[in-house]
C-alpha cells in the first residue's frame, strides 16, 4: 500500500499541469486515431510521420506497420480503460506501448545507417545497392538533394517524438499504479482481538448465585449444596 494519501494520489499530473487520468485518456485516443489512419491510407500515413516514426527500409516500415494496426485495439482498450478506471485494461495498453517502444529501437537499427549514407544512392547506386538493397525512398531523397535536411528532420523528430513516448509510457505506469491501490477509507484494517484465554462472566450468572464459581464438576458433586436462608 502507498503512503499517500488518497487525495494526494488522485492529485497526480503528467506534462506539469495535465491530470494524470485525463492525459492517459487523450493519449489512448491519440495512438487509437493514428492506428485508424494508418489503416485506412497506409501509404499517406508513412509519407507525412516518415520523419517522426522512421521507415526508409522494409524491415523498419513493417515493425511501424505491425505496431499501427494492433494500435486500433490497443488503443481502445486504453481509452476504456482510463474512461471506466479498469487497471487491466491500462496494463494491456501499456504492454504495447512498450513493443511499440521496442519497435521503435528497432527501427533506428536498421534505418540510421541508411540515411548517414544518403548521398551514396547518387555517387555510388551499385555499391549501395549491394550493401543494403534497393531503396526507393532514399534514393529519391537523394536525387532530389534533400539528404542533409531529410537527415535532419528525421533525427530531431523522430527523438522528440521517441522521447514523448518514453514519458508517456512512464505515466501510464504511474496512473496503473494509482488504478491498483486500495483507498485508505476501503483499507480494512486487522481487529486486535485478544486470545481465546481471557473470557468473562455476569455476576449475575447461577454460578455466581451459588457460589460455585470457579470450582470444578468434581469439587461440585462432593461439596454439600448450598444452603439459603429463608427469610
Amino acid at each position: 500500500m502507498s503512503s499517500e494519501p488518497s487525495t494526494e494520489v488522485y492529485q497526480q499530473t503528467m506534462f506539469v499541469c495535465m491530470p494524470l487520468r485525463l492525459g492517459v485518456l487523450l493519449f489512448a485516443g491519440f495512438n487509437l486515431a493514428t492506428s485508424l489512419m494508418y489503416c485506412a491510407d497506409k501509404s499517406y500515413f508513412e509519407y507525412a510521420f516518415r520523419h517522426f516514426t522512421g521507415g526508409y527500409a522494409l524491415s523498419s516500415r513493417v515493425a511501424i506497420g505491425t505496431v499501427e494496426v494492433t494500435g486500433a485495439a490497443f488503443g481502445l482498450l486504453g481509452v476504456l480503460g482510463a474512461w471506466n478506471c479498469k487497471p487491466s485494461y491500462i496494463q494491456w495498453f501499456n504492454g504495447w506501448q512498450m513493443m511499440r517502444m521496442a519497435a521503435w529501437l528497432f527501427m533506428y537499427y536498421v534505418d540510421i545507417p541508411l540515411v548517414l549514407h544518403c548521398e551514396g544512392w547518387v555517387d555510388a547506386v551499385e555499391a549501395m545497392t549491394q550493401k543494403y538493397g534497393w531503396n526507393d525512398i532514399l534514393y529519391q531523397v537523394a536525387m532530389s538533394g534533400h539528404c542533409s535536411s531529410d537527415r535532419n528532420k528525421f533525427f530531431v523528430q523522430s527523438t522528440v517524438t521517441f522521447m514523448v513516448f518514453s514519458y508517456i509510457v512512464l505515466a501510464t505506469s504511474r496512473y496503473q499504479d494509482v488504478l491498483s491501490r486500495v483507498p485508505k477509507h476501503l483499507l480494512r484494517v486487522p481487529k486486535d482481538l485478544s486470545t481465546g484465554i481471557y473470557y468473562a462472566h455476569s455476576m449475575g450468572e447461577r454460578s455466581y448465585i451459588n457460589g460455585t464459581y470457579g470450582a470444578t464438576d468434581d469439587q461440585i458433586l462432593h461439596d454439600k449444596p448450598p444452603c439459603y436462608e429463608q427469610a
